[in-house]
């Protein structure tokens, strides 16, 4: 049987993470063994429910104050090491920023990581469902050293598939976002049992912005134009006009609605503003019954989409590579 090594660094606060983690762990444990190095209360829930291979999730149990923690958690999960045929890093975005010098440090932290565990424990790295870039040049070929050590870094989008064909990555592949995993029917009791339920008019739709095409610094030039747009859209879209309900699924988007909010507020809507940040089952319940929900946010709109809604994304189209690209593959 094969078995698997998750080191456990998901953030509760962005859904988005919870999501495409909860699917892949999900996914991964109908086939073997996957250890995590502690157990994430939001996470583990949403992992185990309804899924008749939980028992092959097992959380190894060592030094507390070390699970979690960079570094650190490989002193418990060594213990396991043996044992598994392959380790994880988690799904999503990987991207140089605005800071080479932090970028290079994790890359050899990642590669080193890569070379120790083959070498000692014939262990074999793993990323899927990511989106690699962009890097300057220096940092295309750190990344480039990394996926010649990695067993298969599957990417999630055509275009960044082969921007790094072109450049002669070796050990990359594609497949589809981590989100179509997704089956209602696995979350069925979660959702059903959600105690906080939110009451709105019969016609709503949905506002969930972030303030920036990268990271969490809000850019007011970028969210001035994407609340332009909103306004247009809610003025000319629709003769009734419905609740407009803001809510956020990443903690740090509750600055953006609140700038989004005070725009729409002066310009004569009115809004609703939800003042805690959703879970999974609340942000199902939401998304599932509104008319629209307008985001630009990848996996506020992947959710929607396999929720039955239709998203509207609203973005800087020329530079939000990774939404775009997806969205181009789905021909939407």
């Amino acid at each position: 049987m094969i078995s698997f090594i998750y080191p456990s660094r998901i953030k509760d606060s962005n859904l988005g993470d919870v999501l495409i983690n909860t699917l892949l762990v999900r996914e991964i444990s109908k086939y073997g063994t996957v250890y995590f190095d502690g157990e994430i209360p939001s996470l583990h829930e949403l992992i185990v429910s309804n899924n008749k291979f939980a028992s092959n999730i097992i959380v190894v149990k060592g030094i507390d104050s070390f699970e979690g923690k960079p570094l650190l958690r490989w002193i418990n999960l060594l213990k396991v090491a043996n044992k598994v045929s392959y380790t994880f890093d988690p799904p999503g975005a990987y991207f140089e920023g605005n800071n080479y010098f932090k970028s290079k440090l994790k890359f050899y932290k990642y590669y080193l990581r890569a070379r120790i565990l083959k070498k000692l424990f014939n262990v074999d790295m793993l990323r899927w469902g990511i989106s690699l870039g962009p890097y300057s040049e220096k940092g295309y070929n750190d990344q480039k050293l990394l996926t010649n050590v990695y067993c298969d870094v599957a990417v999630r989008d055509s275009q960044n598939y082969r921007v790094l064909e072109q450049k002669s990555f070796e050990n990359i592949s594609l497949i589809d976002d981590l989100a179509f995993l997704y089956n209602k029917d696995d979350f069925k009791v979660l959702i059903d049992n959600n105690s906080d339920k939110q009451k709105f008019s019969n016609r709503y739709i949905v506002l969930s912005l972030r303030g920036n095409i990268e990271g969490h610094v809000l850019n007011e030039v970028y969210l001035n134009a994407v609340s332009v747009k909103v306004l247009e859209l809610i003025k000319n879209f629709f003769v009734d006009i419905p609740d407009i309900v803001l809510a956020y699924q990443v903690v740090e988007d509750f600055e953006s609605l609140v700038f989004v909010k005070s725009y729409l507020e002066q310009n004569g809507v009115k809004v609703i503003l939800v003042d805690k940040q959703l879970d999974f089952a609340s942000a199902i319940g939401l998304y599932s019954k509104a008319e629209f929900v307008v985001t630009n946010r990848l996996h506020v709109a992947l959710l929607a989409i396999l929720n039955d809604t239709v998203p509207i994304i609203t973005t800087e189209l020329a530079s939000h590579h990774k939404l775009v690209n997806i969205f181009t593959d789905l021909h939407l």
